[in-house]
């Protein structure tokens, strides 16, 4: 299965290691790729966590990175988005050409959405690409957050209150 990684996942970012760990799954790098359809991708949170957010024809024609995954390395990536709980694994079609997107070659991926977001986030600064320390914001890793995902799950999702 191809995955389209968008944030701190790509080279570089912060959870790349994840991705190189050969020891959670088959992880094969493909390329550069970019969203087809254009889309929001934000930066939000008390902890600077990169949101593709599932509205299409808004936003960039986002730039990411497509891996071949085994069901392994998916499992694993699931538990890190917390899917379906927080992101969604959905189909996005990607192209290899930023000028092409709209008769270039037709790639089918997955990508890990947030679909039940607060829409204050669609009024934030949209990105083309994911980069770290955007704008001094640097982005905190899991282990190093000091709050429960309910107290900062409220900042983005509009599903916080079935949670509680």
């Amino acid at each position: 299965m191809l995955i389209f990684v968008y944030g701190t996942l790509k080279s570089g970012e912060p959870n790349y290691n994840l991705m190189q760990d050969e020891t959670s799954g088959m992880c094969i790098p493909r390329g550069v790729a970019y969203t087809k359809q254009k889309y929001p991708l934000v930066v939000a949170s008390r902890y600077n966590v990169p949101y593709l957010l599932d509205k299409p024809g808004i936003g960039h024609n986002v730039q990411g990175e497509l891996y071949e995954v085994d069901d392994a390395q998916l499992e694993r990536l699931d538990r890190l988005e917390n899917h379906p709980k927080f992101y969604i694994r959905k189909d996005v079609v990607v192209t290899r050409n930023k000028d092409d997107t709209s008769s270039g070659e037709n790639i089918a991926a997955q990508a890990y959405f947030l679909v039940n977001f607060r829409p204050h986030l669609l009024e934030l600064s949209m990105l083309e690409s994911y980069k770290d320390m955007i704008d001094g914001k640097k982005y905190s890793k899991h282990k190093d957050r000091d709050v429960q995902a309910p107290l900062w799950w409220y900042e983005i999702h509009t599903d916080y209150e079935k949670e509680i």
